[in-house]
């Protein structure tokens, strides 16, 4: 039976946090601490210091604080769960975190991984599932 995706919306971000994540674990971060990154780059959204070498764990640490005192909570591994990977159900693991893993993998930043799927720079943007799938193999090719 297909996998059902038209039902999956994947917004920036989804994106921005499973990318970090992808990132972070390329990096040799444990699974947990991966996640965690995820959030907070994705809390902070576009002024996540993404691509650039030399950030250091004081970075890190700041972006977190500066992240839980705007989301008021918090950031673990499970906020990432909650508000990224479970929302998208068997999608996330099946397709979405694959996709983005290879993505990163072949060295693209987080702005040319938006450009390629294509997700519309309006404020609330979102992608179906088929959408997602359709332009990130595309770009993968």
């Amino acid at each position: 039976m297909a996998e059902k995706t038209g039902d999956v919306s994947i917004g920036k971000f989804d994106i921005l946090a499973t990318y970090t994540y992808a990132k972070a674990l390329l990096d040799g971060l444990d699974d947990a601490e991966a996640r965690e990154r995820g959030m907070v780059a994705a809390v902070m959204g576009a002024k996540a210091k993404l691509g650039r070498p030399g950030g250091t764990t004081k970075d890190y640490h700041d972006d977190k604080s500066a992240a839980e005192k705007k989301k008021k909570s918090t950031i673990t591994a499970g906020s990432f769960d909650k508000q990224v990977a479970d929302k998208m159900g068997p999608f996330f693991d099946d397709t979405f975190l694959p996709a983005i893993k290879k993505l990163a993998e072949a060295g693209l930043s987080y702005d040319e991984v938006k450009r390629l799927v294509k997700i519309p720079r309006v404020w609330g943007a979102k992608l179906s599932g088929e959408k997602f799938k359709e332009r990130a193999a595309v770009a993968k090719k």
